[in-house]
């Protein structure tokens, strides 16, 4: 008979062997997934015979992970800043840097009482959405050239209850008119910014990401340089871009603003790496 923390247990070996970066997380968020049990759980329940079928599906999702599928994907659904995320093959994972974003634009819409935020690029939501829910007076446009990651948007949008969220198709390399759309206080985005070039040497996981949302061209700037053409002179004066970027891109991407800006900042994140680029208006 197995048992739960054999099953456990065993998981560990296998997705160390398979090369997995963090294989006791990884079980532990599996078996949390499949049988129900967290952490302390797990260990209260230790001896417990498991369900067949449970297991069944359980080491189907093992199997995948051991062939680095990202844990995200299996699961389905990930943490962001307060909130839960419907995630999936098409959309990019939401990290915890990514978190800055959020905070940056809560805590000016606080202090001025900004109405009109944008999240360009904005892939499953998670920036806009987050803000939207803890903003609610905020008006919120979600915006991205992805069918695929809108419908994602679309999905943690109802899940959420975030009425005050609007989603376009929108491609931010083109300012298409901008669509109608209202001139945003605050502007952020989480643009594609790895270089053509380095995509294919990145951890296995990344390449069940899409491409679309990853590659920002030959120098990794593209999307900086339309952020810095085509959409900062359409945020209100007053307002403020934020981007987040690649930890050596920070000092490039402020050389874009020299001739437009007066005042730009770095914020770093947890691991003292430059992380979001923020110009005033």
């Amino acid at each position: 008979m197995k048992t739960l923390y054999s099953v456990y247990r065993e998981s560990i070996k296998t997705l160390t062997e398979a090369g997995c970066d963090s294989p006791e997380f990884d079980a532990q968020q599996l078996v949390a997934f499949c049988f129900g049990y967290n952490k302390t759980q797990l260990l209260m329940n230790s001896g417990s015979a498991v369900d067949e079928i449970k297991l069944i599906h359980f080491y189907d999702c093992i199997k995948r992970r051991c062939n680095h599928e990202p844990l995200q994907y299996i699961i389905g659904m990930w943490d962001f800043h307060k909130f839960s995320f419907k995630v999936g093959e098409g959309v990019l994972i939401p990290r915890p840097e990514t978190e800055i974003l959020v905070d940056f634009a809560v805590d000016k819409i606080q202090k001025h009482g900004y109405s009109v935020v944008m999240d360009l690029c904005c892939g499953s939501g998670c920036i806009g959405l987050s803000i939207a829910k803890l903003c609610p007076k905020t008006k919120v446009y979600c915006l991205d050239i992805s069918d695929k990651a809108l419908e994602y948007t679309r999905m943690n949008k109802e899940l959420l209850g975030a009425d005050n969220v609007t989603v376009m198709k929108c491609d931010a390399l083109q300012s298409s008119g901008f669509l109608g759309l209202p001139r945003p206080d605050i502007l952020l985005s989480n643009p594609p910014y790895i270089k053509t070039a380095e995509i294919e040497t990145l951890q296995p996981e990344i390449a069940f990401e899409p491409t679309l949302a990853l590659d920002g061209g030959e120098d990794g700037l593209e999307f900086y340089r339309a952020l810095s053409e085509i959409w900062y002179p359409f945020i209100n004066r007053g307002g403020y871009l934020a981007m987040e970027c690649g930890e050596e891109q920070a000092k490039d991407i402020l050389s874009l603003f020299v001739d437009k800006a007066e005042k730009g900042k770095v914020i770093k994140d947890a691991s003292d790496f430059d992380r979001v680029v923020v110009i005033a208006r």
